[in-house]
C-alpha cells in the first residue's frame, strides 16, 4: 500500500513537471540577466542590474526598488512594535549604523552587509543585520537576523514590504499558500485599512514597468496582512508579514528571516513559472525526505547510489533556483525526479525478486523435494 502511495507521488510530480517546462521555453533565458554594479556612498549601498535599481541603506533595510527609473517598491524592512503598537521606527530609514555596509563580489553577483541597531532611548534594544546577496539575474537573496541586546517588552515584530499607491492601486497581488493562488484586489479608492490577511510562502505582484516577487524561505510561512495607509492620508499599501508574538524578549533572543526578493522585466509567465517551480521543488523536497526517513529499507546497493545522487542533483536544483537559473533549477529537477523513479524501480524489482520470485523458487524446490521423495519410496517399496 505505501509503495502504491509513493508511485501515485512520483507519477503525479512527472506530470507537473512536464506542464513546468512547457511555458518555460516561451520566456526569456535567465542565465544573467545583466551584470551586477554598484557604489557606496556614506552607509547606503545603490546595486544596479540593467535597468533596475535597489537602494540598500545602512540601517538594515531597502529603501526603494525601481525598474525603468519608476519606484515599483517603496521599502522593505524590519519594524519591532512597543506593547499597544506604538511606532517606533523602521530600518529603511531609522537606527544607529554599527558597521559601514560592505560589498563582496562572488560569483555571479555580489554580498552586501549591514549592520545596525535601535538605539537604546527609544525602549527597542534589537540589532540587525543584514545580508543581502544579488544575482546577475536580479534576483536576491535577504537573510536578516534580529537580536535583543536587552530584555525588550514588545508587541510584535512586522516585515514591511511597502507599495506606492499610485502605482498598485486597481492591480492584483497574488499570495501564493498551500498549492493555490489566489488574487487580492487593492482598491482603486480607499475603502478600508485592512485588505486582505492570512498566510502565504509567496507574494507577487506584475506592474506595466515589471514584475516583483516576493517569497518567504525561512520561516517555510507567514502570516500576513496587507492594509492601506491611505486611511490617515497615506501613498502606501503595506503588506506585513508577522514575526513574533506580544510578550517580553529576553537579551540574546533571536529573530531570523530568509526571502527571496525578485524585480524583473521578463513576463507575467515568467513570474507564474517561477512560482510553480518554488512550489514543484517544495513537493518533490517531501517526497525525497520521505524517501530518505525510509533509508532503512533500502536493499539493494544500486538503489542507495541512486538515491544518493537523486540528492546531489536536488541540491543543484535549489541552488540553480536561488540564483535565479529557472532553467538550470529545471534540468537539475528533472534530473532529480528521474533519479527518484529510478530509486523506486530499482527497491520494486529486488522486493518482487524477494517477495514473489524467490519464494517461488523455494515452493518449487520443495515440491520437487516431495516428489523426489516419493518416487524412492515408491521405488523401494516396488523393490521389496
Amino acid at each position: 500500500m505505501r509503495m502504491r502511495k509513493y508511485v501515485f507521488n512520483i507519477i503525479k510530480l512527472t506530470i507537473v513537471l512536464m506542464l513546468l517546462v512547457l511555458p518555460l521555453f516561451s520566456i526569456m533565458p535567465t542565465r544573467g540577466q545583466g551584470k551586477v554594479s554598484w557604489e557606496v556612498s556614506g552607509n547606503a549601498v545603490d546595486v544596479t542590474i540593467d535597468n533596475i535599481n535597489v537602494q540598500i541603506v545602512g540601517q538594515t533595510g531597502i529603501s526603494s526598488i525601481s525598474i525603468g527609473g519608476v519606484t515599483i517598491v517603496s521599502a522593505i524592512g524590519l519594524a519591532p512594535f512597543a506593547p499597544g503598537w506604538q511606532w517606533v521606527g523602521a530600518t529603511w530609514y531609522y537606527g544607529e549604523v554599527l558597521e559601514t555596509p560592505t560589498v563582496e563580489p562572488i560569483e555571479g553577483g555580489i554580498r552586501v552587509r549591514t549592520h545596525a541597531r535601535f538605539p537604546p532611548g527609544c525602549g527597542q534594544y534589537f540589532e540587525f543585520v543584514g545580508i543581502y546577496t544579488i544575482y546577475d539575474t536580479g534576483m536576491i537573496i535577504a537573510n536578516y537576523t534580529i537580536t535583543a541586546y536587552d530584555n525588550t517588552d514588545i508587541q510584535d515584530i512586522l516585515l514591511y514590504v511597502i507599495f506606492p499607491v499610485n502605482l498598485v492601486a486597481g492591480k492584483m497581488i497574488n499570495i501564493a499558500y498551500g498549492g493555490t493562488t489566489s488574487g487580492v484586489l487593492i482598491p482603486p479608492k480607499y475603502k478600508g485599512f485592512m485588505i486582505s490577511s492570512g498566510s502565504f510562502v509567496a507574494a507577487y505582484l506584475s506592474l506595466p514597468q515589471g514584475d516583483i516577487i516576493i517569497v518567504t524561505l525561512d520561516p517555510p510561512t507567514l502570516s500576513y496582512e496587507i492594509s492601506d495607509t491611505r486611511a490617515w492620508g497615506g501613498g502606501n499599501i503595506e503588506f506585513k508579514g508577522h514575526l513574533a508574538s506580544a510578550g517580553t524578549v529576553l537579551k540574546g533572543t533571536e529573530y531570523k528571516v530568509s526571502l527571496i526578493i525578485y524585480p524583473h522585466t521578463k513576463g507575467t509567465q515568467f513570474t507564474s513559472s517561477f512560482v510553480e517551480l518554488f512550489n514543484y521543488l517544495g513537493t518533490l523536497e517531501g517526497e525525497i525526505k520521505s524517501m530518505k526517513s525510509l533509508r532503512y529499507e533500502f536493499r539493494t546497493p544500486m538503489g542507495a547510489k541512486l538515491f544518493k545522487k537523486c540528492e546531489e542533483e536536488f541540491n543543484l536544483a535549489k541552488s540553480a533556483f536561488s540564483k535565479g537559473d529557472v532553467e538550470g533549477a529545471y534540468a537539475h529537477a528533472q534530473n532529480a525526479l528521474k533519479l527518484l523513479q529510478d530509486t523506486r524501480r530499482v527497491e520494486r524489482n529486488w522486493r518482487i525478486t524477494l517477495y514473489i520470485l524467490i519464494p517461488g523458487v523455494i515452493e518449487l524446490a520443495i515440491i520437487l523435494l516431495v516428489v523426489r521423495t516419493a518416487i524412492r519410496k515408491s521405488r523401494s517399496i516396488e523393490s521389496t
